[in-house]
């Protein structure tokens, strides 16, 4: 089979990644890939303009990288939960699908392109160049970010892979309109990305799903350094507020400055379970007054932290040095109405974590 092909940008070919049903499109370059698709830049012969294209596995890849197959289910499920938040500002919005005759073909999805830059490259070149985030930074990117999921949650959805890899940054250069810009080095070069003009356009809605009124979610098996508690114990007895957790993360991610996950690297479950609870909630008090922790399988729950000696040390420490989430942001780096947000953000207790609303609400917004 025939197959478009794409160009990298030091000039060799990258491997062919669209088949002859989708000839419409051409491909620029290759963005990136997540556990659920890879993702592209490309030309839309038909209406003359840039989009994203995501391709999600059939049967095997096309791109040589080892993605999680997706089925139809996921496919119809994620396309479900774009049309659901469509002219939400803060999404990007679907434009297309195309679904193969032949199950075992790769399917694609056709966004519109807010640019080729995470808000994880935007830490990360910000960590590298010694420019921290001010904490009126902070604030200005956590509001926008908690309006966007806000609004999603008003439709009944739930994202539930809330993280800098999801969040596009909208930069305003020609790269988003421009078939061949003339800045050919890309999108983002020195001085010309304008801090405060940054728009942050929510992304990655590939394990999103419709919240189930009065029943039992189904298990989310992807864990991340930006899952929530619950997610990490395999409750399904969860909602909205697991983006919230993870907006938390990303609120930490900004005040420390480094660029990486401030519960990362996503090494197993079971690790990123013991940095949480480490600085959120050091003897699990807080996760195990939750009414949904009676539903925790017990395997997992022999996993959390405060069962053994050397837990209680740390029960101690807490104690005598007070919060450890504190210590990690101390009053010089955040101020009480700021780490109001953060704390009510990374609580363990989802019943007592902010929903977005509830956060928004909060004096350090005002």
């Amino acid at each position: 089979m025939a197959a478009s092909t794409s160009r990298s940008g030091g000039g060799h070919r990258h491997q062919a990644v669209f088949p002859d049903y989708m000839a419409r499109y051409e491909p620029l370059a290759r963005l990136g890939a997540g556990m659920n698709g890879e993702v592209f830049k490309a030309w839309d012969t038909k209406e003359n303009r840039v989009v994203a294209v995501k391709r999600l596995s059939g049967t095997g890849t096309t791109g040589g990288d080892d993605l999680i197959f997706s089925g139809l289910q996921e496919v119809w499920r994620e396309c479900r939960c774009l049309r659901t938040c469509d002219g939400i500002p803060s999404v990007v919005k679907l434009l297309d699908k195309v679904v193969p005759k032949v199950n075992s073909d790769d399917s694609f999805l056709v966004m519109e392109y807010a640019g080729r830059l995470n808000l994880r490259g935007y830490m990360q070149r910000r960590a590298h160049r010694h420019r921290r985030f001010s904490e009126a930074e902070v604030c200005r990117i956590m509001k926008e970010l908690l309006e966007g999921v806000n609004s999603v949650h008003g439709t009944g959805i739930m994202h539930l892979d809330i993280r800098p890899e999801n969040v596009i940054l909208e930069d305003g250069t020609e790269d988003r309109t421009e078939r061949r810009p003339k800045n050919k080095k890309g999108a983002i070069q020195d001085g010309e990305l304008k801090d405060d003009n940054i728009v942050y356009k929510i992304g990655g809605f590939g394990i999103s799903r419709k919240k189930e009124q009065g029943s039992k979610q189904s298990e989310v098996t992807i864990a991340t350094a930006y899952s929530a508690p619950e997610l990490l114990l395999h409750s399904c007895e969860y909602d909205e507020r697991a983006d919230t957790w993870g907006l938390g993360c990303i609120m930490a991610d900004l005040l420390s400055g480094t660029g990486m996950p401030t519960f990362g690297p996503d090494d197993s479950e079971e690790k990123i379970m013991s940095k949480v609870f480490r600085v959120v909630d050091p003897k699990s008090k807080k996760i195990k007054n939750w009414a949904g922790y009676s539903g925790i399988a017990a395997e997992w729950k022999l996993k959390l932290p405060g069962k053994n000696k050397p837990r209680i040390a740390a029960g101690l420490k807490t104690k005598i040095l007070g919060d450890p989430l504190r210590r990690r942001f101390p009053f010089w780096r955040l101020s009480s109405a700021g780490f109001e947000v953060l704390s009510g953000l990374l609580e363990s207790n989802p019943a007592k974590r902010l929903t977005a609303a509830e956060a928004l609400d909060k004096p350090w917004f005002q």
